[in-house]
C-alpha cells in the first residue's frame, strides 16, 4: 500500500522537483503538487493523503497555522514541513509531525515520510548548541537584526560605529554557519537567541 503525498511549496521548481524525487519511490504517490496553498483544504478533503509534506514559509501563507488548520479538519493527515533554514524549534512549537530540512538529501526525507506514517513518529532534528559561543554585543546586534533595524540603526542604537556593527554580523554569520542576515535571525529564532515575534 503507497503513501499517498500532497507536496505544497510556492517555488513552482521545488514542488515539481520534489514531486518527481518521490515520485520515484516505489512506495510513494504523489496525488498533487501544489504553488499556492489558497486551495490545500479542498484538496486534502478531496484527496485523503497520508502526508502533506509543506514549506514553512509561503508568501502571504504560514506553514504553522495551516498545520494547524489541517489538523483540526483532518487529525489522521500527518504534516511534514519543510523549509531552506533549520525551523525546526516553530515548526515543533505547531502541530506538524516533523520537520525536515530542503538540504537533505531525498533518502532522508523518504525515511521521514515513512516513521511519519508507519511508526507514527514525530521527527524533529536536535537543534545544535551553535550559537551559545555569540557574545553578549554579537547577541545584542543580532537581537537588534530580528527587530528589522539597519546597520546604522544599529550602530544609534549601541554607540558604536557602523563599521563595528558590519564586523559584528560578519562574525555573527560565520558563527551561526548562515549566509544572510535573514539566515541568522531565523538561526537565532530556532536556538531561542530571540524571539519568534521578532521574525
Amino acid at each position: 500500500m503507497k503513501i499517498k503525498l500532497i507536496v505544497v511549496d510556492d517555488h513552482a521548481m521545488v514542488a515539481s522537483g520534489l514531486s518527481a524525487e518521490l515520485s520515484q519511490q516505489s512506495d510513494f504517490e504523489v496525488l498533487c503538487t501544489l504553488t499556492s496553498p489558497k486551495k490545500l483544504l479542498q484538496e486534502v478533503k478531496l484527496l485523503s493523503p497520508d502526508v502533506v509534506l509543506m514549506d514553512i514559509r509561503m508568501g502571504a501563507y504560514n506553514g504553522i497555522e495551516l498545520t494547524e488548520k489541517i489538523k483540526s479538519a483532518f487529525p489522521e493527515t500527518k504534516v511534514i514541513l519543510m523549509s531552506g533554514y533549520n525551523m525546526s524549534q516553530l515548526a515543533r512549537g505547531g502541530r506538524a509531525d516533523a520537520f525536515a530540512s530542503k538540504e537533505e538529501p531525498i533518502d532522508s526525507l523518504s525515511a521521514t515520510i515513512r516513521k511519519v506514517c508507519f511508526e507514527q513518529a514525530i521527527v524533529f532534528p536536535e537543534v545544535s548548541a551553535q550559537g551559545e559561543t555569540l557574545t553578549p554585543a554579537e547577541a545584542k546586534v543580532l537581537q537588534l537584526l530580528g527587530d528589522d533595524l539597519t546597520r546604522k540603526e544599529i550602530a544609534a542604537a549601541l554607540y558604536v560605529s557602523e563599521k563595528t556593527v558590519a564586523n559584528h554580523i560578519t562574525v555573527i554569520l560565520q558563527k551561526l554557519n548562515v549566509r544572510s542576515r535573514i539566515g541568522a535571525v531565523l538561526k537565532g529564532v530556532e536556538l531561542g537567541l530571540i524571539d519568534s515575534s521578532a521574525v
